[in-house]
């Protein structure tokens, strides 16, 4: 406000120089030395702050004293007036004072052009000023709420870090506690039996050569013991290694999550079928088609969402990649599109781009009916 005040208040010594010179009023040497005083009071009250309102006064003063004598300076009365608003202090009573002189003046002008002109200049400025005072506090209420903002996402960003160091905390916590659940069945269960198989081995071997039938019963037994023992292994890592279609899901979702963690970009992530039906270089392309799309989005679609769906039905899938960017009728294919088509293409499948709504990816890829 006070720069444009500034501004404002120049312009107007500006136009009244201009005024004067173009009627070549035989005042104008005294007009421009009234009007520098005027202006330097002006910058005197906008430099030092706690001499603001004697220096405005003063201004005040010397519009005052002019206008008596010479009419043009009752142009800068509504300047002066609007000066002393910036100071945000018994501004009723600055107004009322100012219609006031700006009334008095007004009537006691020579002339009915320069009373018009007059009011109109004085009606003008006051509204410049009040619209100017207006943006000015809406300005300061965005930047607020700007400010406030900035310390939600400050917080909702600590928050986030700290949920993800917790997220970590627990799956470190949950593998510890498998991994030592795991040394104990081992320790228990299938040590005992590998040992105990391993002295009947060794008993056999030392009896063997006095008693040949007691040392096959038993190697016998210790065949037995070691192949629960090996019956077991693989019970358990057949118990505790995921599902084929489990681990490459995950690896979908895992690289969506890394996405929206490191470009703030939402992501969505459905399918529907039987995907245990896909082969593991069907997932293979998928896979790679998504860190494509998802790159390219990034590159160029300028989207805040990007939607993946994956339909299995019989005989074929269909992996569509969806976001809601800018839509463009035509595009050119780089080496990313390319690639995609060659990968698809490497096991019989088809790649479709449309661009009607956003940017859409979608990978039809056969599958071998079982």
């Amino acid at each position: 406000m006070q720069r444009f005040n500034l501004f404002f208040s120049v312009l107007t010594v500006g136009s009244v120089l201009t005024l004067l010179f173009v009627q070549q009023s035989p005042v104008l040497t005294t007009a421009i030395i009234v009007l520098l005083l005027w202006l330097s009071l002006l910058l005197l009250s906008a430099s030092f702050k706690k001499y603001r309102f004697i220096f405005l006064l003063l201004q005040l003063g010397i519009v005052l004293i002019v206008s008596f004598f010479q009419p043009w300076s009752f142009y800068l009365l509504p300047g002066t007036i609007m000066n002393f608003l910036i100071l945000k202090k018994n501004q009723r009573l600055i107004l009322f004072a100012g219609s006031a002189l700006l009334l008095f003046y007004g009537i006691h002008l020579p002339n009915s052009a320069m009373q018009i002109s007059g009011f109109l200049w004085a009606l003008f400025v006051f509204y410049v000023s009040v619209t100017i005072a207006e943006l000015s506090q809406e300005k300061r209420g965005l930047n607020d709420s700007s400010d406030v903002l900035r310390v939600e996402r400050n917080r909702l960003a600590s928050l986030f870090e700290q949920s993800i160091m917790n997220s970590e905390a627990r799956e470190k916590e949950a593998i510890l506690s498998e991994r030592q659940r795991l040394v104990h069945e081992i320790h228990d269960e299938l040590g005992h039996k590998l040992s105990g198989g391993l002295i009947q081995m060794e008993a056999a071997r030392a009896v063997y050569q006095k008693d040949e039938k007691q040392a096959e019963k038993l190697l016998d037994q210790a065949i037995v013991t070691t192949r629960e023992g090996i019956d077991d292994i693989r019970k358990i890592l057949h118990a505790e290694a995921p599902e084929q279609e489990t681990l490459n899901l995950n690896r979908l979702k895992t690289e969506l999550q890394r996405f929206t963690e490191r470009y703030q970009l939402k992501t969505s992530f459905h399918y529907f079928g039987k995907v245990d039906q896909l082969s593991s270089f069907q997932w293979q392309v998928l896979l790679g088609n998504l860190k494509e799309s998802l790159t390219n989005t990034l590159k160029y679609a300028e989207a805040t969402e990007v939607a993946v769906r994956l339909h299995v039905f019989k005989g074929f899938l269909r992996f569509e990649i969806s976001n809601n960017g800018k839509t463009t009728k035509s595009y050119k294919k780089g080496l990313g599109i390319l690639g995609m088509e060659e990968r698809t293409a490497m096991l019989s499948g088809q790649l479709v781009i449309d661009t009607t709504n956003g940017f859409t990816v979608t990978t039809i890829l056969p599958i071998a009916i079982r």
